[in-house]
Formats: structure tokens, sequence, C-alpha cells
């Protein structure tokens, strides 16, 4: 590895700006203790693996070449060798980034013309579509009669993830550390539901979740106020729902599809 998070981060400022990726984001995304980053500052791709008992997963969370270096093969070198290093792990197929927890997009952009190119004739085969929806933080949304949504400080909205929404514990976890998660409480003082932002990127909502037998109720809602209020108060007009399961609920919060993207599977 010749890069850091610093380089790596103003190589993306040069080549996609409009992600606004930070130094502090590629470091907890691409530098954790089983990420491996190739390349150098011109070029350089990010490799992700978590065991699961005896498979191991391996993800390309990113793939970016300065613009000056375009169009000169870095890109498919790069991903060439992400693959070999991934297949020398232990891995059977190499994924586009969708490792959770820490993913930097749900997919591929499907507008991103060249990424597409690229990883087809890498040999990517696409197998999914994740969305983002965009609202805008003056949405407000009063809570239910006797519940009150609070910044998580505690152990509720852990205990209750941990519960019902065990592959969301580790967001949950590091948004509390952060600062960025919501907790909604009955009159009991129970944790009924929670809600993240900025976990992994800047404006970015989720995860977020109301206890299952609560549901439909207004409390996901109050919660989406809740974030809404806190992002605007950072300086963020609008707020980007992560990889989003009901668009139903989202629409019903003035949220509208922003992002579509793609998944895909490399077989080693």
């Amino acid at each position: 590895m010749s890069t850091n998070p610093d380089a790596l981060a103003a190589l993306c400022e040069a080549a996609m700006p409009e992600e606004r990726l930070t130094a502090d984001e590629l470091a907890h995304l691409c530098f954790g203790t089983d990420d491996e980053v190739l390349g150098d500052e011109h070029a350089a791709a990010a490799l992700q693996t978590q065991r699961f008992d005896k498979h191991l997963a391996a993800w390309l969370t990113l793939v970016v070449v300065h613009p000056t270096e375009q169009s000169r093969g870095r890109g498919k070198e790069l991903i060439r060798a992400v693959a070999g290093r991934a297949r020398e792990l232990g891995a059977r197929d190499l994924l586009l980034a969708s490792a959770v927890p820490r993913y930097l997009w749900p997919g591929v952009d499907v507008f991103n013309t060249r990424a597409g190119m690229l990883l087809e004739t890498c040999g990517f085969e696409r197998d999914w579509v994740g969305t983002n929806m965009a609202i805008d933080t003056a949405f407000r949304q009063a809570p239910p009669k006797g519940v009150v949504v609070e910044r998580e400080t505690g152990e509720g909205a852990h205990e209750l993830a941990a519960r019902a929404y065990p592959y969301w514990v580790p967001e949950l976890d590091r948004a509390v550390v952060l600062g960025t998660a919501f907790a909604a409480r009955d009159t009991q003082g129970a944790t009924i539901g929670f809600g993240c932002h900025s976990v992994n990127r800047f404006g970015w909502i989720g995860p977020m979740a109301t206890d299952p037998r609560l549901q439909h109720g207004g409390v996901g809602s109050a919660v989406v106020a809740a974030l809404c209020a806190d992002l605007e108060a950072r300086g963020c007009a609008t707020g980007e729902i992560a990889w989003v399961s009901n668009l139903r609920f989202y629409g019903k919060c003035g949220a509208r599809v922003s992002r579509v993207f793609v998944g895909g599977r490399l077989g080693l």
C-alpha cells in the first residue's frame, strides 16, 4: 500500500468531487483491520474482507483513477490486482461496494457510465438494485402522544437493535459515539425506535427502525424529523437516506429517489 487516507481523499476529490469523501470517512471505510488499499496517489482500489465461519467474503469497495490517468488501463489493472489478492486470501467471489457495516455506496451508481463499462469489461455480473432517497432537512413531524425522541447516549437503542435488527448494531453503536444517533422512548422510558445519520458518510441517513410491534404509528417519521433537524443544524440542507428498503415510508416523509445503484459479482 502506497497511499493513506489523506492521499486517497485528495485522489477522490480530483476524480469524483461530488462525492465529498473526507480523509476521516475514508480512514474508517477503507483502512480497517481487514482492509487493503492497492495503488498510489494517481489510482487506487480498496479491498474489504469479512470472515463468516469458514467462508471469506470479499468486496471491491472503491476504485478511483485521477482524471489525467484515465483511459490508460489503470482501473482494469487495479481491479485485477484486487481480484487476485481476494483469491489469494481464499474468497470465491468479489462483490461490489455493499459491505455492511462499512460501505461507501450501496453498489455502483447506474449513471456512472465509465464505472459500469469498466466493471462489465472486467467480468462483473449485476445481481441486485439498491436505492437512495433525498429528503429536505426542513422536514418536521411531531412524535405520537407520550413519545419522546432524543439523542441517544445510553444503551436503549443498542438493546432494541440487538433484539430485532442485529445487523445494524455496529452502525448504531458508531453513531452513538459520534453523537448522531436518536432514540424514541415511550411513557415508561422503553426504547421503541432509533435512527442515525452520518455513520459512514456525512449527511447520509440510516440505519433506522421502529420496534416491530409498534410500526405504522408515527414513531418512525418522528425519528426521521429529529435526524433532519440535527442535520439542518449542522449545515446540511438535504439528507440522503441510504440503501432504502421502504420507499413508501420515506416517500410519505417527502423523500424522493435520488440515486440508484447496482450490485455485482465476479467469480474468482
